[in-house]
């Protein structure tokens, strides 16, 4: 039997995320706070003018769900935790504060049992954990119900089935076998198996032979990978580590502007996003707009180093 490749250019990737959103419009998002974010994803599907977007992603989310909601193409989010650790996330503040989109008051457990349910094909995944919480007062993924075996009261994390998934990682072979390189793999792998379209980001790709000489190094096989884009430093400015190291004085600079904007000064904001999501025409002019070969270098030796 004949396989197709999956290795697919950013253009073909976009085609099919735009289009599934269309469908409906629930977008995931990989990674964890500053590690292995699909930004370079991110950037091109707000180009392309995503709008309305409901955004999933793992427990805890930061710059890129900051900047899908600077560049206004979201209207609710279902994540538990959107921070840049060190500070806030200036327009996901400014966004909930104004109402603007709609914050979902979520723990970890509800947006993590939900991805199991989906990835196991069915309704809802048992939670015994939520007990006495006032997490559940609004919580609209949890229901309560009756456990017919013991007659305890559960709650019911419901399926969280994501019409797109982003992810990125480290290395893919043409056919999409993913390799992470680091180990906080476990959440991407969940939304992999949950998702109906999942399209992912790597630095770079390996030979047939890599794959098949160490199989085990495979974190997410191909059959559940739709498209693998060949994107360079495509989790910039977060890590892709060991490969290089999240660019804080970028996200600090971004996060600056955001704060102006959030008090009334917009154009630094307005720029930012024209010069970083809409200008660029491809992954190397926006490498060059951060910094070029010299930064990239510094990011290197700065992983090199950990």
């Amino acid at each position: 039997m004949q396989r197709d490749p999956k290795l697919v250019d950013l253009d073909e990737a976009m085609a099919l995320a735009v289009g599934a959103l269309r469908d409906r419009p629930d977008l995931c998002l990989g990674g964890l706070f500053k590690q292995s974010r699909p930004v370079a994803l991110v950037r091109a599907v707000l180009a392309a003018g995503a709008k309305g977007l409901n955004l999933y992603s793992s427990p805890g989310a930061g710059y890129d769900v900051d900047l899908m909601i600077a560049a206004d193409a979201v209207d609710a989010v279902f994540i538990p935790g959107v921070t840049l650790e060190n500070r806030l996330c200036p327009n996901f503040r400014a966004a909930v504060e104004s109402q603007r989109i709609t914050a979902h008051a979520l723990d970890a457990l509800s947006v993590v049992g939900g991805l199991m349910a989906s990835a196991n094909g069915v309704p809802f995944q048992p939670i015994a954990a939520l007990k006495a919480s006032d997490v559940l007062k609004h919580n609209p993924l949890i229901s309560e119900f009756e456990c017919p075996i013991t007659g305890d009261t559960l709650h019911a994390a419901r399926a969280v089935r994501p019409r797109v998934t982003f992810l990125h990682a480290q290395e893919a072979d043409r056919w999409g076998n993913i390799r992470h390189l680091s180990t906080m793999v476990y959440a991407d792998q969940l939304m992999a198996r949950a998702s109906d379209l999942v399209i992912v980001s790597v630095d770079r790709i390996v030979e047939d032979d890599v794959v098949l000489d160490d199989p085990r190094r495979v974190t997410i096989p191909s059959h559940y990978v739709d498209a693998v884009v060949h994107i360079p430093y495509g989790a910039h400015p977060t890590a892709s580590f060991p490969l290089y190291s999240m660019d804080e004085e970028h996200i600090d600079a971004y996060a600056d502007l955001g704060d102006a904007a959030r008090k009334g000064d917009g154009a630094g904001l307005t720029d930012y996003l024209a010069q970083h999501v809409t200008g660029p025409a491809d992954q190397q002019a926006y490498l060059d707009k951060i910094g070029g070969t010299k930064r990239l270098q510094d990011l290197e030796q700065e992983a090199a180093e950990l």
